[in-house]
């Protein structure tokens, strides 16, 4: 008898950067192939998604704030899945709490995590964590970057419906992608007007077709003024009634410009291969900073500068070594037989 499909429940609070980082795991282990998968976006308790360390203490407290979800009632039946894929430091309570919970009753449930959530990597059976996090012990897998399923096919299939004004646009043609306030700082006017300049030379000197994509993190008024201060016939975008033009439009550019605030928009276009040149808003500091050397350093990426990259580009894959770190952690696991079928 064929024995059934392991169950993968991928949990995020549905923040984007999460969620397409749990999503791009769940598909470089083909777990989301497998009718035994499920993506459920929730909303941790506050308790829990302040203090997620009370999840290994005090399991018990409500882990979501809809007693309606799947994870409301877990624990009270034995209906848990095989594998419990999280990612942020806001669900990182609701995966300890769960996992606790599966001891008691017996269930064989593996955690896996993504993203430091500044605990100790022992409350989780796998943690992933990009290199410029602290976190490192050996349930630890480290990636250079953010993961991401950003591939040719995936490119590809999304380059069927690109505004007309890029597929006519001369060469070179560069992607922009422009990120926008975070913790770290707000995107004031004059950071905005520096931006422009900068990107402005650069189109200038090389002569280059711009094309802005603004992230669901951009605030209208940062790429309206962009749109108004760039030189209009070197700058295009995309309006409201228009379809969003990204991934598939990476496939004919030939450079992507990334603000600097976004670790996951600079991981998902250096995995393109092609140059990707990074524009500060203002000098980045701390983690974010040890991450832009580590992609300068394996040569990924390159800061903005008015001329044209000289240098050949390296692809970011890590998807082939992550696989194969997953599946050794996987073996130590009490229903590994099961988990690599």
């Amino acid at each position: 008898m064929r024995k059934a499909a392991i169950s993968v429940w991928c949990v995020t609070d549905g923040t984007a950067g999460m969620h397409f980082q749990a999503l791009a795991l769940a598909a470089i282990m083909k777990w989301d192939q497998s009718s035994a998968f499920s993506d459920i976006v929730v909303k941790p308790h506050p308790i829990l998604r302040r203090v997620p360390r009370l999840g290994r203490w005090a399991p018990n407290l409500p882990v979501v704030k809809n007693q309606n979800s799947p994870l409301a009632k877990i624990g009270k039946t034995k209906n848990f899945p095989s594998i419990m894929l999280t990612c942020g430091r806001r669900v990182a309570g609701i995966s300890m709490a769960l996992k606790t919970r599966a001891k008691r009753a017996g269930a064989d449930m593996t955690t896996i995590h993504l993203q430091d959530p500044r605990l100790n990597p022992a409350f989780f059976d796998i943690l992933i964590v990009p290199q410029h996090d602290r976190a490192r012990g050996n349930n630890v897998i480290v990636t250079k970057g953010a993961l991401n399923h950003m591939d040719q096919t995936h490119i590809a299939a999304s380059a069927n419906t690109l505004p007309h004004l890029w597929q006519t646009a001369t060469s070179p043609r560069v992607v922009v992608m422009i990120g926008g306030n975070n913790r770290r700082y707000k995107i004031s006017y004059d950071m905005t007007t520096h931006m422009a300049q900068q990107l402005a030379a650069f189109a200038t000197t090389n002569n280059a077709n711009l094309f802005l994509v603004p992230s669901r993190r951009c605030p209208d008024t940062v790429f309206k003024h962009l749109q108004t201060a760039l030189p209009q016939h070197h700058c295009m975008s995309t309006t409201n009634d228009q379809p969003n033009p990204y991934p598939g439009i990476l496939a004919t550019a030939d450079a992507v410009i990334v603000t600097s605030d976004s670790i996951n928009m600079v991981s998902e276009a250096a995995s393109t291969g092609k140059p990707v040149l990074i524009a500060y808003w203002r000098p980045e500091t701390g983690r974010i900073a040890k991450f832009h050397q580590t992609m300068r350093d394996n040569n990924h990426t390159e800061p903005l500068t008015r001329f044209w990259p000289t240098r050949p580009f390296a692809t970011l894959d890590e998807s082939v070594v992550i696989r194969q770190q997953v599946h050794t952690l996987l073996m130590r696991q009490p229903m590994r037989g099961r988990l690599l079928k």
